[in-house]
């Protein structure tokens, strides 16, 4: 059942550059720590734009509510140069996020920032019964790709969930040279699937693409993606964010942004 959604008057509590143009910004909330779901998003009132800027919900923790973005245009721009005390008007919690479905493996798959949702969905898998990073039959892994390392972010934090983290980048710089969806072949390969195998991806469209050929191959896999889209009012009435879907055109800010696989491609 999704959550009731609330516009909030929230206070800044810390934003911080993490690399390069990636920033890191969190605020309190009781209300979004308990409604939200791994993949919902929030979103946010700049004074300085007309439009509301929507930004996944990367973590929670004792209440605060963290936001990982890369500066990409005006919006995030403005929202990097926010301050500790900063007034931030917030709509939220919005979408459809992701079903934390029962497996033996899960596999998250983030291209460049789409790693931004997936840290809060480790969260929520490592507290799920079937979740035993000590179980030698079972895999949770994240495969993480970018351009480079500079753009390789929240490495040690899946670590300290007990995700395997297996690195590409496309210059060679951090681990394995070549793309994220050379690492799920790879483990897709490896893995025992006999055993059901959920994987869960954020990035780019390109890359969703490439990863529906490739698990059309195995029958136990389920896969669930999180689209990033412009949205104009986040709330289904725009659509602005509509995407060519099988059985139609589908809102991301309403009907996603996470969708099962075999629902687009």
């Amino acid at each position: 059942m999704r959550a009731k959604v609330k516009q909030l008057k929230v206070e800044i509590k810390e934003v911080k550059k993490v690399k390069n143009d990636i920033f890191l910004l969190n605020f309190q909330s009781s209300y979004v720590a308990r409604a939200a779901q791994p993949g919902n998003f929030l979103h946010l009132k700049l004074k300085s734009t007309i439009l509301r800027r929507p930004l996944s919900i990367h973590r929670i923790k004792n209440n605060l509510i963290y936001m990982l973005f890369k500066v990409r245009g005006r919006g995030t721009r403005v929202l990097a140069k926010k301050k500790k005390n900063d007034q931030l008007d917030v709509i939220g919690p919005l979408g459809n996020g992701f079903k934390v479905k029962n497996g033996e493996n899960s596999i998250l798959v983030a291209g460049g920032i789409g790693v931004a949702p997936l840290l809060f969905l480790a969260q929520k898998l490592v507290k799920s019964p079937t979740f035993n990073v000590k179980r030698p039959t079972s895999k949770n892994i994240i495969l993480m790709g970018a351009r480079d390392r500079k753009e390789i972010v929240c490495e040690k934090e899946f670590k300290n969930l007990g995700f395997q983290v297996n690195i590409s980048t496309e210059d060679g710089s951090k681990g394995e040279k070549g793309f994220v969806t050379d690492l799920l072949k790879k483990r897709l390969r490896t893995l025992d699937l006999g055993l059901r195998t959920n994987v869960y991806v954020c990035g780019p469209k390109d890359m969703f693409y490439q990863i529906s050929k490739i698990v059309k191959n195995y029958e136990n896999v389920n896969t669930q993606l999180s689209f990033e889209q412009f949205m104009g009012c986040g709330v289904g009435v725009c659509c602005a964010c509509v995407i060519p879907a099988k059985a139609g055109y589908k809102k991301v800010c309403q009907d996603g942004p996470v969708f099962a696989l075999e629902k687009i491609y």
